[in-house]
């Protein structure tokens, strides 16, 4: 049995705050959220265009159902509040500027296609920490198995429902994450990821100092310093990095390897040198380059 804490009913006899944050021009909400294979873990739900997640605000569970129209997101389920805006900004990748991008894709018949239609934006968890787990969920497993360990994690450690804080793992050690949630041996990396908050450590995050004394993280070092987190490589790293809009290193992996060889080498065993060299003229777009052709042909 997987145990669960209580969840109190939500704006139970009270009619429901809505909330309405303004999107970029040329926001495309559904490429957003359909972007990759986020919006199929919990605690998000995609349903005819509305996505549903309960996230924490305040420290208490709320329902939210997010749509987008009139180029605003409309929140139902919670009242405006700096903390809302700041994880939805995470979110949606709000404050990514993709111009540069777009400016270059259209100079590429493969990538034209995303200048048009806006892509470019990934949705992410609220946290970063939540990020890196999913992450961890997805390494060596085959992705019904993703969905299906995030969602027993969500149902035994969440707050009524919601993504699971750090404290919220420590609850549990790594042998009942292990057995309860089909963790397996990520149950060790996970509880050993929510660890690292107890002294106060915050993951990094390029373009912030790792310490007060400390200038901000180049994206290089960010790069390395995720590498040394429970659970995460190369692979991770570069994953995560995406996450904070920067698309400088390119997460290899067998869907990455498959592919690139299949477009462009004939289905050739190639190394993965020279896979990535593919995409060295993109620069800082180098993954994002990749990810849209993936989206688009994959």
């Amino acid at each position: 049995m997987v145990r669960q804490r209580s969840a109190k009913p939500l704006f139970a006899g009270s009619i429901p705050a809505v909330a309405s944050i303004q999107t970029p021009p040329g926001f495309n909400f559904v490429a957003t959220v359909e972007s990759h294979g986020w919006y199929h873990l919990a605690p998000f739900r995609w349903e005819k265009k509305v996505l549903h997640r309960i996230e924490l605000l305040g420290g208490e569970p709320h329902a939210l159902e997010i749509r987008f129209a009139r180029r605003a997101l409309h929140v139902r389920g919670a009242t405006d509040s700096d903390e809302l805006r700041a994880k939805l900004n995470r979110m949606f990748q709000l404050h990514l500027d993709l111009s540069e991008f777009h400016e270059r894709a259209k100079g590429s018949p493969s990538h034209e296609w995303a200048a048009e239609e806006r892509f470019g934006r990934l949705l992410c968890g609220s946290t970063l920490f939540e990020d890196a787990v999913k992450i961890i969920l997805t390494t060596n497993t085959m992705w019904r198995q993703t969905v299906r360990m995030a969602e027993l994690l969500v149902a035994k450690c969440g707050r009524g429902g919601a993504f699971p804080e750090p404290e919220d793992i420590r609850r549990f050690s790594a042998e009942e994450l292990q057995q309860d949630c089909r963790l397996g041996y990520r149950a060790k990396s996970i509880r050993a990821l929510a660890d690292l908050d107890v002294a106060g450590y915050q993951l990094p995050v390029a373009g912030q100092p790792e310490t007060g004394d400390r200038q901000p993280l180049t994206t290089e070092e960010c790069f390395k310093a995720y590498q040394k987190l429970p659970g995460i490589g190369p692979y991770g790293s570069a994953h995560l990095l995406a996450m904070d809009g920067r698309h400088d290193f390119i997460a290899v992996d067998t869907e990455f390897r498959r592919f690139v060889r299949e477009r462009y080498h004939g289905g050739r065993k190639v190394a993965d040198a020279t896979l990535v060299r593919r995409y060295a003229k993109w620069g800082r777009w180098k993954y994002l380059a990749y990810w849209s052709e993936l989206w688009k042909w994959g």
